[in-house]
Formats: structure tokens, sequence, C-alpha cells
């Protein structure tokens, strides 16, 4: 796990922990778990799963067989039922599901 405090950017590799504070930054690779503060932005790598605090903002990579590229799909916290401080995956349909249900 690598923690870091307000304002900080935190990142691992594969299968890692990031965690960030207020207006942060963490990212992590495939598998990995990403999980930041109020207003902060957490990316994560295939298979990832993020989490955000309140007007914060989730990104999630995916692997497009079609286009053979890898993108992006994102997720703003208090939009589209997106709750703050909750850890998001995404479904096979690219859709941000929770982690642990």
């Amino acid at each position: 796990m690598v923690p870091v405090g307000s304002l900080g950017t935190a990142m691992a590799g594969d299968y890692g922990k990031a965690i960030a504070g207020c207006f942060g930054k963490a990212s992590v690779g495939q598998y990995g778990k990403a999980s930041v503060g109020y207003k902060g932005e957490s990316t994560a790598g295939l298979y990832g799963t993020a989490a955000a605090g309140l007007y914060g903002e989730i990104r999630i990579q995916w692997w497009d067989n079609k286009a053979q590229r890898y993108r992006i799909a994102v997720a703003y916290v208090g939009e589209n039922g997106i709750k703050p401080n909750v850890a998001y995956k995404l479904d096979d349909n690219h859709n941000f599901v929770e982690a642990n249900k």
C-alpha cells in the first residue's frame, strides 16, 4: 500500500494499492485498488477497482477487442448513482458496478 496525504500522488503497480487524500491522485496497475478523498482522481488498470470521495472522479481501463486498443471508462461521484467512498469495477459491458457486490 502506498498512502499519501492531501494534494499528493500515489502510484502502485499491478495488484497494488494506492491511497491519496483530498484533491489527490491515486493510480494502480492491473488488478490494483485505487482510492482518493474529496475531489480526488482515482485510476485503475485492467480488472482494477477505484473509489473517490465526494466530487471525485473514477477512471478504469478496459480492453476494446474490436479497436485493438485500451479505453478508459470515467465516472463522477454524485452523478449516475456513483457514491462517494465506494469501490467500483467495470462489468462485462464496461459499466461501473460496486466492487463488493
